[in-house]
């Protein structure tokens, strides 16, 4: 049990991975599962059977007497024919020769019975088919009706008694096997139950008829059932013994068992599977690329040699709902692994398009380039996704720069599509020269426009190492190619210095600012170059957003969704939204649903589940509010997640949630709890402080997939 108990976590860490210590399944609640199962299989199975072979006996005895009321009319036809024929003296006093041929000759025809007897009760006078004889007298009474006097065994002799006047009895003594069931009269279910059916007149004695038991008068009776003739005075009882009740309920309760067990495995390992599932970097980042959470982050690229933005790189960062910015490194290798990464990158493009847009057509001279992949350089329709993403509505074709990584020309297919490219007016940059493995050739055979040096590489400037030579052969050699030069990482005023000294053309890096988001960006930009900058088009779309949501605009209320069969509160229809624009702006259809995705991508509007752009479709939308930030109180965020971090007196422990165990967690009552114990704060600040807790990173649910809740919601630390 230990040694598989083992393996079954060996399984759960191979397929969690980094998780596994935060999620595994509790053992003991699985054996309690399994104990309970069983006995309620077994319970379960008792009474199944118990009830099943109770409907067998009583089935056994009604089919068995429809058998004996069929032969015993067969008898009683030969009885009464025998009556009707024979000249009977009653009461007996001799055996006339004629009675004794008669009972002979019927004796002879019957098929079912031996002989046929004349007995008068009291008197030992017998008729019988080989003449008179003397018996003992009989001291019994006569019968009322036909009536059967049992053998002892099955293949006994049984007696068939017809009363007649004056007390005298016509007795048919039967063939062994007149009244044996045969196989043919039982259904086929009751085949293989060992029943004994016993055929009878009186409680006295009865005749066995079937018995398939294999052993005989080993056990008691366990069921029994009765079926009275309505014809004659016998009855049929089929009974089933202890011991073979016990073996059926043994069997059929090894097989519920097993079915039962099988199927709570299957239950457990949906369940188990779901919360590896959930657990899964790949699923949550499914869950966020539908729900449109990636969003475009900016780093500018300055001039070296006169400090001023000449462009800007384009970055991903993922908008966690409850945890705030996160960077690349955290799911980039993910995405590529599961192919996620070019609806991502699809994404990114397609809102940085909408917000760069006035910036990119008030300045022409800006540039912005773009991370693109071999896997969307393989897509047939990719040059035509790229130009319905970027145009003289958003980007334009000239201001776009498309960056591959140089370890990605070496696939010939890869350098036929960006050939063509650059002979649709796209600009092209190789990014982390140096660190790849492309031939000379291959750069030469596909105009490049530039090239950009790997951080790892500038950050040998301030070292003494031997990569810095490295670093001076690649200056050197994008200076005989002609091509202009970006070094990335640039973190320090030497590094300026000294990549402007040897004629590198442009530098990003920390030292001139980090990535931020492209409000952020335009305003920064502004700051860099004063009166650049034409009045920005955020300023129309503010006002635009502001007519949506007066008296006269569009027609928000609660809305039903037929499909979903859900009310959404507060919304409007994008098909309805462009009637409103066009007639609003005065514009065609086409232009206002660009101005609707330019609303949508600023987040002035957003679908009401996030998972759909701006169209001329039946969707719902929503307007967004700004976003008002209530102030903290006396509570300290900063504090308080060093204070959690280092906490001793935090009672963080296993939970257990059906099958799956969640190692060193709390619930959100204890985190709120402890919050309010520990800073004088009331609950509502409490609560409001751990969500920034989670935004901030020192704090996670679980499966990183729900905000926080004052609640028996689990979480952990970041």
């Amino acid at each position: 049990m230990r040694v598989a108990w083992g393996r079954l976590r060996a399984l759960t860490r191979s397929h969690v991975g980094s998780r596994a210590r935060w999620l595994q399944l509790d053992p003991w609640w699985v054996m309690v599962m399994f104990a309970a199962t069983a006995t309620l299989a077994t319970a379960g199975a008792w009474l199944w059977t118990h009830q099943q072979q109770q409907q067998f006996v009583h089935a056994g005895a009604e089919a068995a007497l429809r058998f004996v009321d069929r032969r015993l009319s067969a008898i009683d036809i030969e009885l009464a024919s025998l009556t009707r024929d024979a000249d009977l003296p009653m009461p007996l006093s001799a055996c006339p020769d004629a009675l004794v041929a008669q009972l002979l000759q019927q004796s002879l025809a019957s098929v079912l019975v031996r002989r046929f007897d004349l007995v008068q009760f009291g008197s030992p006078l017998r008729c019988e088919p080989h003449g008179e004889r003397q018996a003992k007298p009989q001291e019994a009474t006569a019968p009322a009706g036909l009536s059967i006097v049992p053998g002892s065994q099955l293949s006994a002799r049984p007696v068939v008694l017809r009363p007649l006047p004056r007390g005298a009895v016509l007795q048919a003594t039967l063939d062994p096997y007149a009244l044996a069931l045969p196989r043919t009269e039982l259904p086929s279910s009751l085949l293989t139950v060992p029943l004994r059916i016993v055929v009878q007149s009186s409680p006295a004695g009865a005749q066995p008829i079937w018995d398939t038991r294999p052993h005989p008068g080993s056990t008691p009776a366990a069921l029994t059932a009765t079926a009275s003739s309505t014809m004659y005075s016998v009855s049929v009882r089929a009974q089933l013994d202890q011991g073979d009740l016990d073996a059926a309920i043994r069997r059929q309760a090894l097989w519920s068992i097993a079915i039962t067990w099988l199927a709570l495995t299957a239950l457990v390992a949906a369940a188990w599977n779901r919360a590896v599932r959930r657990a899964r970097l790949s699923h949550r980042l499914q869950l966020a690329l539908r729900q449109r959470q990636f969003v475009p982050f900016v780093q500018p690229i300055v001039d070296l040699a006169s400090g001023q933005c000449v462009g800007a790189e384009v970055l991903m960062r993922w908008q966690h709902p409850h945890r705030g910015v996160l960077a690349p490194g955290e799911f980039i290798d993910e995405a590529e692994r599961s192919g996620l990464i070019l609806g991502m990158s699809d994404l990114t493009m397609r809102l940085a398009a909408h917000q760069l847009a006035a910036l990119a057509q008030a300045e022409p001279r800006l540039y912005f380039s773009f991370n693109i992949t071999p896997g969307q350089l393989r897509e047939h329709d990719f040059p035509r996704q790229l130009a319905q993403i970027f145009g003289p509505a958003t980007v334009p074709r000239s201001q776009v720069m498309l960056e591959l990584t140089e370890r990605d020309f070496v696939d010939p297919a890869a350098c036929a599509v960006l050939a063509a490219l650059r002979a649709d007016g796209w600009r092209i940059a190789i990014d982390d020269f140096g660190t790849g493995h492309s031939s000379l050739g291959t750069i030469e055979q596909v105009a490049i426009d530039r090239i950009k040096i790997d951080r790892a590489f500038v950050g040998t400037i301030d070292e003494r190492t031997v990569n810095r030579p490295v670093l001076d052969a690649i200056i050197g050699l994008a200076r005989d190619l002609g091509v202009p030069l970006i070094a990335e990482g640039v973190e320090t005023r030497s590094q300026w210095d000294y990549l402007a000294a040897r004629g590198v053309a442009s530098a990003q890096g920390y030292l001139m600012a980090r990535p931020m988001a492209v409000a952020d960006f335009v305003r920064w930009y502004g700051r860099q170059q004063p009166g650049a900058v034409a009045p920005m088009l955020p300023d129309t779309q503010r006002a635009l957003w502001e007519r949506m949501r007066s008296p006269g605009g569009l027609s928000v209320r609660n809305r039903l969704h037929l499909h979903r069969l859900r009310v959404y509160r507060e919304c409007f229809v994008g098909a309805q939204a462009v009637d409103w624009i066009v007639r609003e702006q005065r514009v065609s259809r086409a232009e206002a649903v660009r101005l609707g995705r330019h609303l949508l991508a600023a987040g002035l509007i957003c679908h009401v589940s996030n998972e759909h752009d701006f169209d001329d479709d039946w969707l719902f939308y929503r307007l967004v509010p700004p976003p008002a930030e209530t102030p903290l109180g006396p509570v300290t965020t900063a504090s308080l997640r060093q204070a959690l971090l280092a906490a001793s007196d935090f009672p963080w422990r296993n939970h257990c949630r059906g099958v799956v165990r969640h190692n060193h967690c709390a619930t959100g009552c204890e985190l709120v709890d402890w919050i309010v114990r520990r800073q004088g704060a009331t609950r509502a600040q409490a609560v409001q402080c751990a969500g920034y807790l989670m935004r901030s990173g020192a704090l996670r649910h679980v499966f990183d997939d729900r905000p926080f809740r004052d609640d028996a919601t689990l979480y952990r630390l970041g």
